[in-house]
């Protein structure tokens, strides 16, 4: 099994896709502080009198580790979805699903190793983009004039990250468990890709119009996705005006289900995802 994990390192680290989807991932946190504190610097017309009071709250060393998870919440399901059904789906789209099969020990093993490769490249992404996070709080604090406090950095301020950064990864895991099973049924990466993408970004708008309708159909959101990962992107402490998660921010403004609720909803889902994407995989013919 290491052996075969080790392999699916080997083409992860070897193909541009996940240096391109990396660099997204560096460059936007990037543009993310630079923006921030660009608005800072300015006065908007009819703006409440905190506003630049809150951008600046937003630029400070407290709130960086926070603010970086939460980002990675939404960006990081977009590529690690990305890489996950590339990764799965493009073995059909090269050809190259029969001869991999051949030096495997078996299907399952194979598709194993490339979901556990992809949780690793996941895992260092996420610690990337964490370092990318604070550093650039660090460069837009002293641009501010702020100084540098660290105070807050307690025992339990950096349990409360580490707590977050797994609820972080558990929420990405989802994601990247439907690109994987939508590339296995369609025998393709583009299908896990566009199907799962556009589940982010469009199920939240129709959970919206379901909660607008009233009656059980209100509670339907409570069993589907951008509700649950909203409830546990919640407990990352950062400003209202970024209150949200996965799907796009403004989830907090409408009731969410209990965190326990969403942890057991989305964890159906991943052994939904996991036993369909190998049951699959092991019937079907592998042909592209």
């Amino acid at each position: 099994m290491s052996r075969l994990i080790a392999a699916e390192l080997l083409k992860l680290r070897k193909r541009g896709m996940t240096w391109i989807l990396l660099y997204i991932l560096i460059g936007i946190m990037i543009l993310i502080h630079v923006l921030t504190y660009a608005f800072s610097q300015r006065a908007f017309p009819g703006a409440p009198a905190d506003h630049t009071g809150g951008l600046q709250q937003i630029l400070g060393l407290p709130l960086a580790l926070p603010l970086a998870l939460l980002f990675l919440a939404s960006l990081g399901a977009v590529l690690a979805t990305i890489m996950t059904a590339s990764t799965t789906g493009n073995e059909y789209n090269w050809g190259t699903i029969r001869i991999a099969l051949i030096s495997a020990e078996s299907r399952l093993r194979f598709l194993a190793a490339k979901l556990i490769s992809v949780a690793i490249v996941v895992f260092i992404g996420m610690l990337i983009g964490l370092a990318t996070g604070f550093l650039m709080s660090l460069i837009t604090t002293a641009m501010s004039g702020n100084g540098f406090d660290f105070s807050f950095a307690t025992r339990s301020y950096f349990w409360d990250q580490f707590l977050q950064f797994w609820r972080t990864f558990y929420v990405i895991a989802f994601y990247s468990l439907m690109g994987f099973v939508f590339a296995i049924i369609g025998r393709s990466a583009m299908p896990g890709i566009a199907v799962s993408i556009g589940i982010l970004f469009f199920e939240p708008l129709i959970t919206t119009l379901m909660r607008a309708a009233g009656g059980w159909v209100s509670n339907v959101p409570d069993y589907l996705f951008s509700a649950n990962v909203n409830a546990i992107n919640a407990l990352t402490s950062v400003p209202g005006m970024f209150g949200g998660g996965g799907g796009g921010f403004g989830g907090a403004a409408v009731a969410l289900p209990s965190v326990q609720h969403a942890y057991v909803v989305l964890g159906v889902y991943i052994l939904v995802f996991l036993a369909a994407g190998f049951y699959l995989f092991r019937k079907r013919d592998v042909t592209g």
